[in-house]
């Protein structure tokens, strides 16, 4: 057993048991020792503070049927039922509105750019989702509200069908927390009846004639799969056209985490149109398409791939522009595995040096387990400590574009800190993701690839500072396979 298993097991054993811990102790001091007859009678007084009480739950971790057990024995399985669910809806808003600020500056530019398809069923069929997973009680609620935050589905549908979809649930825990001498067999049989009639009918009634309008989650879902289909086989085949020549020196383009060769699609067509030769690889991860390797791994991975290029072709050297995680791929691969021989020059945009928080969402969860990445770009971890105490090689330069406004390597994390010769480019009018579609980077790049003066290229980044820039038209985002090798 890997030490990244045992270690990720133990932290996950650990939220259970402590969050499962928190969860009791809230109801045990709210509600005494025996948990009975907590809020007796039909006072409003009582009903509001029960409401308010579940509203709050996620913050103690308290699971949903907890509350609605309480409930039934409190108010009867029907009044009991109403205000769970009501509490339910609105502790939804709460995990809610933290997922839409995380999502903001991070998920939602990665889905567009990466997934299209797949973002446009969570704006149109959000509704639909939101009802499945609470009709659904092995979706874990608090979770999937955070989530559905970050995605960036309405609130208003939020709120709404968090109220109705979890109804079946509630009052399967309310009904045994009213303590009648029905059996659980019956109690689970009127829970079934409860959802058919209210939920899951309706649901596919109206699913049957949006279907028929060809709008339908079947339809959407359909689109999805292929999306996914087509950037597992097509987008991640290489297609061997592009050619080099010994008098070009070309540019590696390396993408970030969880990004495919998609996002590089515009930095490529620009650069091209420049003059210059680009060269990119998959990257491989999960689904063999979105880059969750290991950071050495993909180093030896690169370095493999442009020498086999330059016997290929006759070139002597490389120069590098990576984006986020491609950075650290790239400089690992300059400093530990004597990539520097064969490039002396790198320019990286975003790139975490110092880590970033946003890793722990990931080792947090059950994707600790599986994606070494993300460990290795923990703030303070042992693989960046030894890649900042790398000894410089005399002929390397490094360029460091970086911004205030990137929420993964904010501000100056997004220069490398070492003693060699790097250069920090500041940027700030830009966010994470589009340090790779804007026609101002890739004008920067290029200035920086022809050894232009580093105070002009400086000043002019900051005066794009001060004032907004124009994006890049639709019509350059096109397929990246043109120049892939």
């Amino acid at each position: 057993m890997s030490r990244q298993f045992r270690i990720a097991l133990f932290i996950e054993v650990m939220l259970i048991v402590g969050l499962l811990s928190i969860g009791l102790i809230f109801w045990h001091v709210v509600c005494d020792e025996t948990m009975k007859t907590c809020f007796k009678g039909d006072s409003v007084g009582s009903m509001l503070g029960f409401t308010l009480l579940s509203g709050l739950r996620p913050l103690f971790f308290s699971p949903l049927g907890q509350a609605a057990y309480i409930a039934g024995d409190s108010f009867g399985v029907w009044l009991g039922t109403f205000l769970t669910a009501l509490g339910a809806a609105f502790s939804s808003l709460l995990l809610y509105f933290p997922g839409h600020l995380i999502g903001k500056k991070v998920v939602r530019p990665w889905l567009s750019s990466n997934l299209p398809s797949t973002w446009r069923l969570i704006r149109t069929q959000d509704y639909k989702l939101i009802f499945m997973t609470r009709w659904i009680p092995f979706f874990p609620f608090d979770i999937f509200s955070l989530l559905f935050g970050v995605a960036d589905f309405h609130a208003r549908r939020v709120f709404i069908f968090s109220f109705l979809g979890c109804i079946p649930e509630v009052y399967f825990f309310a009904s045994i927390g009213e303590g009648t001498n029905t059996s659980l067999v019956y109690k689970g049989l009127t829970t079934l009846s409860i959802a058919a009639c209210t939920t899951m009918i309706p649901l596919l009634i109206y699913e049957y004639v949006m279907r028929k309008k060809g709008t339908g989650l079947f339809v959407a879902s359909k689109k999805v799969y292929y999306e996914l289909l087509y950037e597992a086989r097509v987008n991640n085949d290489i297609k061997r056209t592009a050619v080099y020549t010994a008098e070009k020196i070309p540019v590696v383009l390396l993408y970030g985490f969880f990004s495919s060769r998609k996002t590089l699609a515009v930095m490529e067509n620009l650069l091209s149109r420049d003059g210059f030769d680009v060269m990119s690889f998959n990257l491989g991860g999960s689904l063999g398409v979105f880059f969750t390797r290991g950071i050495p791994e993909t180093s030896e991975f690169i370095d493999r791939k442009i020498q086999r290029q330059m016997k290929r072709y006759g070139f002597k050297k490389v120069h590098v522009v990576a984006h986020s995680k491609g950075g650290l791929v790239a400089l690992w691969w300059l400093l530990r595995l004597g990539g520097s021989k064969y490039c002396d020059k790198i320019i990286t945009m975003g790139t975490p040096f110092k880590g970033t928080w946003l890793t722990y969402l990931a080792i947090f969860t059950p994707l600790g387990f599986f994606w070494k990445d993300v460990w290795q770009m923990r703030p303070g971890c042992s693989f960046l400590k030894e890649l900042h105490a790398s000894t410089p090689p005399p002929n390397l330069k490094i360029h460091c574009l970086y911004s205030r406004e990137d929420k993964v390597a904010v501000d100056r994390c997004g220069v490398f800190n070492y003693p060699g010769d790097v250069t920090g480019v500041p940027m700030h009018h830009l966010s994470h993701f589009q340090f790779l579609a804007r026609r101002d980077v890739a004008s920067t790049v290029v200035k920086i690839l022809r050894d232009e003066s580093m105070a002009e290229i400086t000043a002019a980044a900051e005066l794009k500072t001060s004032k907004s820039s124009e994006e890049v038209p639709d019509d350059l985002e096109i397929d990246s396979q043109k120049s892939a090798v």
